[in-house]
């Protein structure tokens, strides 16, 4: 019963599962434990050119300054550049300072010191009765009342957060942009509270409500990503559809052709085989692409924009996994299997996350790298974000992957005494 740990190939399995699973591990768990928020591209737009305006955007921006900050301001001059950048990548998040907001600032000082001069002038008239009757006590007395007369208005920002750039990320900023101007709020409070203690004023709870927020900040979302959407899942689940589809179908392809190629003397497979695989990819990939807009808009109700652009998409990305997988297959026969489940665990840890969340390693070594992520990012765009082009760099990338592939099928058929390990 023993003498099965006699035999080499229990040993071989038992470190196979070890690797596996430290691949898995350094893909899976290593990814996500070193998960950060770091320097995390934001817009800034100013539209005021006040002194408050500017005190805050130099808060903000001396926080950003530092080695670890979670946040990375970038300028933008007008509000309605806002859809490019989310579109483009260029940041997740935007904070806009209205214009007037210098002013609204300065409104609700003057409303303090109008009330501070209004207290100690009755404190005055009640000790002196006669002063009340002075030139300088009637100047001061109309200071006062038109100081207070407008009520103070709240200084106006707006928060951004382009939910389906990044769905995490946009989870983090509908929090994190908030507490930031709370922090604001309770420090300009604090600075009102300190007027006002200093100078023995009391406010009543109604005019104190006109101070405590000087600040009044709209959340507003962009690329909003619906409850149907399957909570910003639904670009990653069609990923996987793509490369899952793809991925048992260049196997089951690759292994009909291998066994029709059996009988060539010399081993080689043919142009013809490899040209064959290449048509019939055409025919799979595009029952791929139908069947993932049949089970994603059809049966779940996924909200799918543009159909005919979907398919045209999917059926693109599929047609380059396919391509990516039979190469490897073509040349390293069913020995390549292995390298298709590592770029498969490697690319699930990371596509999800944007770079600026990755560590240095994850980043540079996994994301940059992995094929998926290239698919990802277009079937992001086209599934969540307005005006996304998907004829950028991801695409341009995948082209160049499929164009790879197709010239290293056709280099297999020059591999001379080719064994193939099929099951």
């Amino acid at each position: 019963m023993f003498s099965v740990f006699k035999r080499k190939s229990i040993w071989i399995c038992m470190l196979v599962a070890a690797i596996l699973i430290g691949l898995f591990a350094f893909a899976q768990v290593g990814a996500r434990s070193t998960v950060k928020v770091r320097h995390l591209p934001l817009a800034l737009v100013v539209n005021d050119k006040g002194k408050d305006a500017n005190n805050v955007v130099k808060k903000l921006q001396k926080e950003s300054y530092k080695k670890n900050s979670e946040i990375k301001w970038v300028n933008v001059n007008h509000t309605n550049e806002l859809t490019k950048g989310f579109a483009s990548g260029k940041y997740y998040g935007a904070v806009v300072i209205h214009s007037g907001f210098t002013k609204d600032i300065n409104q609700q000082t003057d409303y303090l010191k109008g009330k501070i001069i209004t207290q100690k002038l009755d404190a005055l008239e009640v000790k002196t009765p006669m002063a009340a009757k002075t030139a300088p006590f009637q100047q001061q007395k109309v200071l006062a009342n038109s100081l207070t007369m407008k009520t103070p208005k709240q200084a106006k920002v707006s928060l951004y957060v382009s939910q389906g750039s990044n769905v995490t990320v946009a989870n983090i900023l509908t929090t994190a942009l908030p507490k930031m101007t709370d922090r604001l709020n309770q420090k300009i409070s604090n600075k009102y509270i300190t007027v006002a203690n200093k100078s023995g004023l009391t406010l009543s709870p109604q005019d104190w409500s006109k101070l405590q927020t000087p600040i009044h900040a709209t959340l507003i979302k962009r690329n909003k990503v619906s409850t149907k959407e399957i909570n910003g899942m639904a670009p990653f689940l069609v990923t996987i559809f793509c490369w899952l589809g793809s991925l048992i179908a260049s196997l089951l392809n690759w292994r009909d052709h291998s066994k029709n190629e059996k009988k060539r003397s010399d081993g080689r497979l043919s142009l013809t085989s490899v040209t064959s695989q290449l048509i019939s990819g055409v025919a799979i990939v595009a029952a791929i692409a139908v069947s993932v807009y049949f089970f994603t808009k059809v049966c779940y109700s996924v909200p799918i924009h543009d159909p005919k652009q979907f398919l045209l998409l999917i059926g693109g990305i599929s047609f380059v996994f396919y391509l990516l997988q039979s190469a490897v297959l073509d040349l390293l026969g069913l020995k390549g299997w292995p390298l298709l489940l590592i770029i498969w665990i490697g690319s699930m840890a990371v596509i999800t996350f944007i770079p600026q969340m990755l560590s240095p390693l994850y980043h540079n070594y996994v994301y940059d790298i992995t094929p998926i992520r290239f698919a990802y990012d277009l079937i992001l765009n086209q599934m969540y974000i307005t005006d996304a082009s998907i004829t950028g760099s991801s695409m341009l990338s995948l082209l160049y992957i499929g164009i790879a592939s197709i010239i290293a099928m056709y280099a297999s058929t020059l591999i001379k005494k080719r064994k193939e390990d099929i099951a």
